[in-house]
């Protein structure tokens, strides 16, 4: 009889742990997802940045003034 309350008394317990286990890997998992998205939003913010400047730098090269710089150079 003593061994049958130990036995339910241990599975509780592993229970409750187990529990307490998997609470804890949805909150870690949470947080790598938060971060994840926060990464994410910055790397779509660098990328807008680097796409201004490409075109920027596009209107720069393509400018006839550019250019006619570029031949009296080679002269």
């Amino acid at each position: 009889m003593a061994w049958t309350g130990i036995i339910i008394v241990a599975i509780v317990f592993i229970s409750i742990m187990f529990k307490r286990y998997l609470d804890h890997q949805l909150k870690v998992k949470a947080l790598e997802s938060e971060h994840q998205s926060r990464a994410l939003i910055e790397m779509k913010q660098d990328i807008k940045t680097l796409k201004a400047r490409i075109e920027v730098l596009e209107k720069i090269v393509t400018d006839s003034g550019y250019q006619l710089n570029n031949e009296i150079n080679r002269l």
